[in-house]
This record gives C-alpha cells, sequence and structure tokens, in this order.
C-alpha cells in the first residue's frame, strides 16, 4: 500500500468516526425552533392573562366557603367586606383574618389593573362594594345583587352570590 492510500484510508476512518451536525443543520434547526416559538408564546401568555381573573374568583369562592362554614361551626358573627375595587376582608367575631382576605395591593399585584363592576338586575351598574354576612345556619345577607366581574382589559371573569351562600361562576354561561 502506498502512502497516499493510507493517508487517505486514515482520513476517511477520522471523517467517518466524527459525529456532529453542519452549520446549515444548526442553523435550519435554530429558524423552526424561532417559528414554533413566535406561533407559541402570545397564545400562552394569553391564556396566563386570563387565568389570573378565574384565580381570583375561585379565590373568593374558596374565602366565602371557608366562612360559611366558620358561621356554620357557631363562630358568626362573620362577615366579608367587598371593597369598590374588588378587594376584601373576612372577620370573624371582629378580628380580620388576613388568610381569607385579598388586600387591594395583592389584587393588583395578581392582576394589574383588574377593576371590579357589578352588573346588578335590570343591566344597570354598580359598585362592588359589599357587606356579607353569615348567620349561623349559613345564610348570606347583603350579597350583592347581580353579577359581580372583574376585569383586567384583557379577560372578564365573574361570579353571582346567591343567600344560600352558594356561588355560580360565569353565570351568563351556567345552565
Amino acid at each position: 500500500m502506498r502512502c497516499s492510500e493510507r493517508l487517505s484510508a486514515g482520513w476517511r476512518r477520522r471523517r467517518g468516526s466524527q459525529a456532529g451536525f453542519t452549520l446549515v443543520e444548526l442553523l435550519l434547526t435554530l429558524v423552526v425552533m424561532a417559528v414554533l416559538l413566535a406561533v407559541a408564546v402570545p397564545s400562552f401568555v394569553g391564556l396566563l392573562q386570563s387565568q389570573h381573573g378565574s384565580d381570583v374568583t375561585n379565590q373568593f369562592a374558596q374565602d366565602m366557603a371557608w366562612a360559611q362554614g366558620q358561621a356554620l361551626s357557631g363562630q358568626s358573627p362573620v362577615t366579608i367586606k367587598l371593597a369598590a375595587d374588588g378587594s376584601w376582608t373576612t372577620s370573624v367575631k371582629g378580628s380580620t383574618v388576613a388568610a381569607h382576605s385579598l388586600s387591594a395591593s395583592q389584587l393588583q399585584a395578581d392582576d394589574p389593573g383588574v377593576a371590579c363592576s357589578l352588573t346588578a338586575t335590570g343591566g344597570t351598574s354598580a359598585s362592588c362594594q359589599s357587606t356579607l354576612s353569615f348567620n349561623s345556619i349559613g345564610i348570606v345577607t347583603g350579597a350583592p345583587v347581580g353579577i359581580v366581574q372583574y376585569s383586567n382589559g384583557r379577560s372578564v371573569s365573574s361570579f353571582q352570590v346567591f343567600a344560600s351562600g352558594s356561588i355560580v361562576a360565569n353565570p351568563s354561561h351556567a345552565s
């Protein structure tokens, strides 16, 4: 075997054993990933933004259920004061329960720009401000009459409170 044939055979063995990607393959992969991200990220951001409003209504529903449970266990008076901005304060026997309250600063931190409105029966708008009181059998007095909506300009989440203490989320969609 000649020297040139040995070099050629050695070169083929080394080149064949090297694994990797060419620059074109890497660039093509990056372009495909960029296109997929450009399509997926806006949808994901929209999903996260719409989730915030429903998180607030879910938290309110949980705090309502907790307050009703406290009233049923003999801890009356139990009240939830819903402020005009949509925040609320829960108190048992006159003492505020921070774990079941949502301050205005927490509300804005969780969902910047959120606003609360009440669409009363008949379609008129009113303030969300109300005081819900639970008696010893869990019945609510002072519940807002109509549908409470949280809106942040991107999504709307709503609920309705009944005298029984039950809450219907998105009542316009309920059957």
